[in-house]
This record gives C-alpha cells, sequence and structure tokens, in this order.
C-alpha cells in the first residue's frame, strides 16, 4: 500500500512526495503478520497507529523483508528511488512483472504536467507577496502556449523558473509541508507539482491543455531487468521479441514463449471476426456523417447481441463524438469512471460498455460472472494507431540513433495492435466464453492485421 493511502493523516487524492514524514510524530512502525485482505489490514492498522502512535507505511515496508511474496506497483521495481526504500536484495527474488506490455509506458512514471487549473490552486496555497507574482506571470505565460489537442505538440518557448525564484518557491512548499504535518492534515498541494514540474527531465510538450514534461524512452527504467536476476515478464498482449531489444532496451537473454504454441492448444475462449467495409477513423476521413454510421453499426450490434456490447474508440473525442447518436441503455468512460458501478450495470441489463483504447476499460478488467465473461460483442470502432505527433517523431529519431534503424511503423503498429487485442480479451476470459468481434474499420483489411489477430476470413459487412 503506497504512502499517500497508508498515512494517518493523508486526505483522498494527496501525493506522498507532499508527506514530510521525517516531522511526523508518528514515524515509528511496527512488525506485523496478517492474515486479511489488504483494504480490512489497512484499515485496522490505521486505528491501531492513531491508539498507539505507530505509522502503517513504515510498518508495512519494514514487514517487507520477511515475506515470501511481495506485490507492488511498478513504481517500486523501476523507479529507483522506491525501489531502495523497500530494502530489499533483488539477488534474492525472482521478478514476474504481470501485464508486461505496459513496460512500453515505464517513461509515464516520469511525466510531469502542468496546467492552468494547477497553477491556480497553487496561487491558494502560497503566503508570500513574491510567490504569488511568480505563479501568476506563470499562468499568463501558460496561456499562450498551451493548445487543446489530444496530440502532442513539441513547445520552446514555455515559461521558466529563474534559480531565485525556483528556491522561494521552494521554501514555500516547504512550510506548507510542515504545517501540515504540525496540524495533522495533510493534502496534495499543488506548489508540489508546480516544482516537481520544473524539475524533471525530458522533453516538453503540450497536451489537452496542459505542459508536459516526459523523457522520450522506457530504457532508463529498464535497469531492473537488465540485471542479474530471474524474471518472468506475463502478458496476454507482448509486444514482439525484437520490439523487447529494440524499444524497449532489454539487452538480455530472452526465452520467448507463446503459450498456446507450446501446448498445441487454445487457452482462452473463441470469437468470430466481423469487418466492415464502409467505415474508417482515418483522419482524412473524419466527418459527422462518418460519426453517425459509428452509431449506426453501435446500434446494429447492440440489438443483435446476446449480452454487453464493449465499443473501444482510438480518443476520447471521437467517442464522444459517436455515443451521442447511441440513445440506447449505455456507460461511457469518463476521467471518474468507476469500475464497480461498470460492473454492477453490466450485470443487471445489456448495455453498451464505451472506452478509449489503452484507457480503464479496454484493459485488465474483469466482467464476469462465475467466470465467464458478461460481454458477447466488442467493437472496434477504428484502428487505435497513435498521432504520429511530436512525442512519436522524436521517439523514433531517439531509437534510429541507439539502434540505427527506423522503428517508425512498429512505433505505430505494435501498441495499436496490443490495444485491439486487449479489448477482445474483454469478452473471452475462460475456455467456454464465445464473442463476436466488429472491426469497424475497413482499414483492417489487410494480411498484417488479420494474420495478427487471428481473422484470417472474417465475414464483410457493410450499412
Amino acid at each position: 500500500m503506497g504512502k499517500a493511502r497508508s498515512c494517518l493523516y493523508a486526505g483522498e487524492g494527496t501525493d506522498p512526495e507532499d508527506i514530510k514524514c521525517s516531522l511526523c510524530d508518528s514515524s515509528s512502525s511496527i512488525f506485523l503478520e496478517e492474515n486479511d485482505p489488504p483494504f480490512t489490514v489497512l484499515k485496522e492498522l490505521k486505528e491501531r497507529g492513531m491508539r498507539e502512535k505507530f505509522c502503517p507505511y513504515f510498518s508495512l515496508l519494514n514487514s517487507v523483508s520477511e515475506a515470501d511474496v511481495v506485490a507492488v506497483t511498478y513504481p517500486y521495481v523501476f523507479t529507483p528511488w522506491m525501489g531502495e526504500s523497500l530494502g530489499l536484495e533483488m539477488s534474492d527474488y525472482v521478478l514476474v512483472v504481470d501485464e508486461a506490455h505496459n513496460l512500453d509506458s515505464l517513461n509515464e512514471l516520469a511525466e510531469r504536467r502542468l496546467s492552468g487549473q494547477t497553477l491556480d490552486l497553487a496561487l491558494r496555497e502560497v503566503k508570500s507577496p513574491e510567490a504569488v507574482r511568480i505563479l501568476k506571470r506563470l499562468r499568463e505565460e501558460l496561456n499562450n502556449v498551451v493548445s487543446d489537442e489530444e496530440r502532442y505538440l513539441k513547445v520552446e518557448n514555455y515559461p521558466k523558473l529563474e534559480k531565485e525564484e525556483l528556491k522561494l518557491l521552494e521554501e514555500e512548499y516547504e512550510d506548507r509541508r510542515k504545517e501540515m504535518i504540525t496540524n495533522k492534515s495533510i493534502r496534495k498541494l499543488h506548489i508540489g507539482t508546480v516544482l516537481r514540474f520544473y524539475s524533471s527531465d525530458g522533453v516538453v510538450f503540450s497536451h489537452k491543455g496542459s505542459l508536459v514534461v516526459k523523457p522520450l524512452l522506457s530504457t532508463p527504467f529498464i535497469s531492473t531487468l537488465n540485471q542479474d536476476i530471474p524474471v518472468i515478464l506475463m502478458s496476454g498482449t507482448m509486444q514482439p521479441k525484437d520490439y523487447l531489444v529494440k524499444v524497449l532496451g532489454i539487452t538480455r537473454k530472452i526465452l520467448y514463449i507463446d503459450v498456446e504454441k507450446e501446448l498445441r492448444t487454445k487457452v482462452t475462449g473463441t470469437f468470430d471476426c466481423m469487418l466492415a467495409i464502409d467505415v474508417t477513423s482515418a483522419f482524412s476521413l473524419r466527418s459527422q456523417e462518418m460519426w453517425r454510421k459509428y452509431a449506426s453499426y453501435l446500434l446494429r450490434i447492440y440489438y443483435t447481441a446476446k449480452a454487453n456490447v464493449l465499443a473501444i474508440f482510438p480518443s476520447y473525442s471521437i467517442m464522444e463524438k459517436v455515443m451521442d447518436h447511441v440513445k440506447v441503455d449505455k456507460f461511457v468512460e469518463g476521467s471518474r469512471t468507476n469500475l464497480e458501478e461498470v460492473m454492477r450495470e453490466s450485470k443487471e441489463r445489456k448495455i453498451v460498455i464505451a472506452g478509449v483504447a489503452r484507457g480503464k476499460l479496454s484493459e485488465g478488467i474483469e466482467l464476469t460472472v462465475d467466470g465467464s465473461s458478461v460481454i458477447s460483442d466488442v467493437a472496434i470502432c477504428g484502428i487505435p494507431y497513435p498521432s504520429f505527433d511530436d512525442y512519436l517523431k522524436l521517439r523514433s529519431r531517439e531509437i534510429y540513433k541507439i539502434t540505427g534503424q527506423s522503428m517508425r511503423d512498429a512505433l505505430m503498429e505494435i501498441p495499436a495492435l496490443i490495444a485491439v487485442k486487449q479489448a477482445i480479451g474483454r469478452a473471452i476470459r475462460g475456455k467456454g466464453d464465445h464473442a463476436t468481434v466488429w472491426l469497424l474499420d475497413k482499414r483492417f483489411e489487410t494480411p498484417w492485421w488479420k494474420m495478427r489477430i487471428n481473422c484470417f476470413n472474417p465475414k464483410k459487412v457493410k450499412l
């Protein structure tokens, strides 16, 4: 359990880096030996911690060394300073990485955002006139360089901080951290978000109305995998071996195992394919008429489906435009999507569940009853290619510098393929599951796509 969730005094949404543990009067720890589920353990720990003045987080950390199995989130393995906090000798363990296709996004662990809203909230936190002046300047200059576009656009002349300005904001931040510990009431500090943006390495982009700084490659975070320790990477949608070496930078020997080929049998359910030849999400052909066509397909699928329909879109904007025309029972993914609510509604009546590729509803969720999926149809509403924007161009250029090979096509195709296969996987959770997969984009009609998603002879349809 992370620091923010385990802290006795932190509220929901607190950034762990805002918690100044060294000043806390409850920073001691106890040894734990628990058998209850994690959230039950944490609830009891926090109640005891309040009474006995010890820290649940450090108690969990200090008990890790005695465990045979340790379950952690990615940052504890791939962010060096967080890994060190565990105090483990990794050579004593086997590292098992689940959903390992997500290693391609490890650079997002270091991504930091700066928005107008963050600066507005930070302005409410600072007290000195100088800090107010600095943040107001940043706010004004930010408006001139950010765009609402979903693509990543490189920004050169973003608002900067002088050394003295940075030092002044750091002092304000430390004062607020001390106050929160003293008052035993800890919340997210937006001034901290501002400082972390300016202390991060990477390229600065505009994205969805914010400035974003992020490294171009995941290679710096992969060092753990290249150590002399046993590593098992697991995924039903793993990237090809060549991609793991050239894009991710895994330099050690890789034994790549396809379970179904090894066992010579299916280990999951089955699906039929339908290929629509009169719709596409290709940028040059996007229009209101195209979105209405997609909506017509979803209505047709909904009325013939045996159970729920999962509709996956390349982006939020396309999803919103299409789903505006879909007037049936539906659940549309948003920033506050509650998976428990999705599960409850999908079991009560037939609905269209709309989500975006690589989003909350397209990967890693189980919508099942007695081990069988409650989704009978999956509609892939356009091929979810990443935008070939400034971020992808620069990323491709960096990989070329390292490998001497152009990986541009792979950087577009492989993430799209994984997103499609992940979406299909939501409907075939058990061996007995059978689904209908609707490939709603005429660009799927290529040997490359048919071979890689096992749709060799799809039935072609059109409105």
